[in-house]
C-alpha cells in the first residue's frame, strides 16, 4: 500500500512539472492584445517580521503578488517602468508583451495594476513566433521609445521601433558569435541602453565557468566584454543610470537554498571594451525574505532624490512559484 501511494504522489509531482513546462496555451490575437484581469495581493518583505523595510543599500516600498485566471498570464521576464512609474511593459518567455497601469499608495509602495493587456510578440514578418525556440523572450530595453528585445535558445536581438513598441513589427539586429554561441537556455537575459546610447548585453552563463561574457556596441557592431560570477548567482537584467553605469540584477536557485537575487552597481568607469565586470554588491534577497525566481529590474526616479527599484519575477507558469512585483528605495549614489 504505501509502495502503491508513493507510486501515485511521484506520478503527481511529474504531473504538476509537466504543466508548469508547458505552454499555456495559444496567443492572444496580434496588434493591441487583449484585456486581462490581474489580482493583487500585497507581501512583506519578511513575512516573519512584516514591519522590516531594510536590505543592504535598500529601503522596502512594498510588493505585490500579481495573479490572474488568463492562462497567458506569466512567464514575465524584462521590465520597464515608464519614468513616472505609472505604467509598465514586460516580456513573457512564451513569447508575449504585458503592459499595464500601476498605482501606488502612500510612501510609494506599488498598490496595484490597471487597464492590463496582453499581446503576442510577432516577428520581422508580423507573422506569431513559433514554439519554444522561437518564442523565449528575456531580456528588455527602451530605446527612442520602442523597445529592444533578446531572446534565449535562437540567439537573436530584435528591435521593436516606435510608434507602435512591442505591438508592431521587429527589425532584426546583428549578435555577435561570442554570444550566439551561448548554451540554449544561457543567451543574453541582461540588457541596458546606457547613458552614451551604447548597448550592453551580458548572457546569463555563456561558458560554463567562473565568467559569462558580454558585449558593448550598437546593435550592428560589437566589442567583448566578461563578467565575473559570484558563487551560483547569474546575471538576469540591467538597468542604466543616466549618469552612466547601470544597476544589475542576479538570481540563483538550488533545492538547499531555494531562490535568491543580488542586486549590484557596475560603475561607468568598468564599462569598457575588454573589461572583466565586477559589480558592487548593494543587497542580497535571500529566504526566509519574500523572493523567487527574479528577472526583470527597472528603475524611476524618486520625488526625494535617489531611485525606486522594482524587481519583477518569472513564475515559470508552475503553481509552485509566483509572480511577484517588488519596490525599493535606493539612495543616490555612488555606492561604494
Amino acid at each position: 500500500m504505501r509502495n502503491a501511494l508513493r507510486v501515485l504522489l511521484a506520478a503527481a509531482f511529474l504531473a504538476i512539472l509537466s504543466l508548469a513546462c508547458a505552454s499555456p496555451g495559444p496567443p492572444p490575437a496580434p496588434g493591441e492584445g487583449r484585456a486581462v484581469r490581474v489580482r493583487s495581493a500585497a507581501v512583506a518583505l519578511d513575512p516573519a517580521a512584516p514591519r522590516r523595510t531594510s536590505l543592504g543599500r535598500l529601503t522596502y516600498l512594498g510588493g505585490l503578488e500579481l495573479s490572474s485566471p488568463d492562462p497567458a498570464f506569466g512567464g514575465l521576464s524584462g521590465l520597464w517602468l515608464s519614468p513616472d512609474g505609472g505604467r509598465l511593459w514586460a516580456i513573457s518567455d512564451q513569447g508575449w508583451w504585458f503592459s499595464a497601469g500601476l498605482s501606488h499608495g502612500p510612501g510609494g509602495a506599488p498598490a496595484g495594476l490597471g487597464e492590463a493587456r496582453l499581446g503576442p510578440l510577432l516577428d520581422p514578418q508580423g507573422r506569431l513566433l513559433q514554439g519554444k525556440r522561437n518564442r523565449d523572450a528575456e531580456g528588455l530595453a527602451a530605446q527612442d521609445g520602442g523597445f529592444l528585445v533578446s531572446f534565449e535558445r535562437n540567439h537573436r536581438l530584435w528591435r521593436y521601433p516606435a510608434p507602435q513598441g512591442l505591438t508592431g513589427r521587429p527589425q532584426p539586429l546583428s549578435l555577435p558569435a561570442w554570444l550566439t554561441a551561448s548554451p540554449k537556455n544561457s543567451g543574453v537575459e541582461a540588457m541596458a541602453v546606457l547613458a552614451d546610447g551604447q548597448l550592453l548585453l551580458l548572457a546569463e552563463d555563456a561558458t560554463g565557468g567562473p565568467r559569462t561574457l558580454g558585449a558593448l556596441g550598437d546593435g550592428a557592431r560589437w566589442q567583448k566584454l566578461s563578467y565575473r560570477l559570484h558563487a551560483d548567482f547569474k546575471p538576469t537584467a540591467l538597468a542604466a543610470l543616466p549618469g552612466g553605469g547601470c544597476l544589475v540584477l542576479e538570481r540563483a536557485y538550488s533545492p538547499a537554498l531555494g531562490a535568491r537575487a543580488r542586486l549590484g552597481w557596475l560603475p561607468a568607469e568598468q564599462l569598457k571594451p575588454g573589461a572583466e565586470l565586477a559589480p558592487i554588491n548593494l543587497a542580497q534577497l535571500l529566504p526566509p525574505l519574500t523572493t523567487d525566481n527574479f528577472e526583470g529590474l527597472a528603475l524611476v526616479p524618486d520625488p526625494k532624490g535617489g531611485w525606486r527599484v522594482y524587481l519583477l519575477s518569472d513564475d515559470n507558469y508552475s503553481p509552485m512559484q509566483r509572480t511577484l512585483l517588488l519596490a525599493f528605495y535606493l539612495p543616490p549614489g555612488p555606492w561604494r
